[in-house]
């Protein structure tokens, strides 16, 4: 399995964990670094994992951030993350319940869908990105500012503190790359840091997230550095002007 296809487990693996936290914001509004349920979250992530890596990467149902998608295939993602999302939902304890407190975290997707309809490719030999273009930046970003915004509302309004929280952190790197002149590296912000965003406060209910999301970060980077001699993933950005 190509690097490509292992990074995306980060968006996979958010998706499904934000219905487990959802699960149980629902019937726990106070709930707080909660490590009961590990096992069932792993075995989860491990059922998505294999789903996505052997099924959906391979038939290309998932192809995010390699070209810009027609309406066709942003409602196949859209569906992918319904799916994920209920997914970690589901409990034999609390079946189905109340599924529109799924609605704010499908609605925080969609604004990170959109930021990846700009083409950023990531050469690993070299190290660099390349094939960077803004087109409709203004439509693109003003709906993903947009969408975040919806999420953090209707979190509000379900008084849910995760999605709330960590979207109104998360907005401003959209905000900032539709604003600011175009410049590569505010794309990357804003593709990166709202998924980092959205899985660290995920954890601050399911702890247990860390330890998947620290071993796939090492690994992948690992992999890359003796394989290409680079350094990625990473929290930093790449300085290099318009392509």
């Amino acid at each position: 399995m190509d690097a490509g296809g292992l990074i995306q487990l980060f968006i996979i693996w958010t998706l499904t964990v934000s219905g487990i936290v959802a699960n149980m914001d629902h019937t726990n509004r106070f709930v707080y670094w909660e490590w009961s349920g590990w096992m069932i979250g792993l075995i989860k992530l491990c059922l998505v994992s294999i789903v996505f890596l052997i099924w959906i990467h391979p038939r290309k149902l998932w192809i995010i951030g390699t070209r810009t998608l027609n309406n066709t295939e942003l409602g196949t993602h859209l569906g992918i993350a319904i799916v994920l999302l209920l997914i970690g939902w589901f409990s034999p304890s609390s079946g189905l319940g109340s599924l529109s407190s799924l609605v704010p975290y499908l609605t925080a997707f969609l604004s990170g869908l959109l930021v990846f309809q700009f083409i950023l490719e990531f050469d690993q030999t070299k190290g660099i990105w390349f094939n960077f273009h803004w087109d409709n930046k203004e439509l693109y970003l003003s709906l993903s500012v947009l969408s975040m915004s919806i999420a953090i509302l209707i979190g509000i309004q379900f008084d849910d503190p995760v999605v709330s929280t960590a979207g109104m952190v998360a907005l401003p790197f959209a905000a900032i790359a539709l604003i600011w002149p175009s410049h590569v590296r505010h794309l990357q912000r804003a593709r990166f840091y709202p998924i980092f965003i959205f899985a660290m406060f995920l954890c601050v209910r399911a702890p247990w997230f860390l330890i998947p999301l620290a071993v796939l970060f090492f690994v992948l980077r690992t992999v890359n550095y003796f394989r290409y001699g680079i350094v990625h993933p990473s929290f930093g950005v790449d300085f290099l002007e318009e392509a």
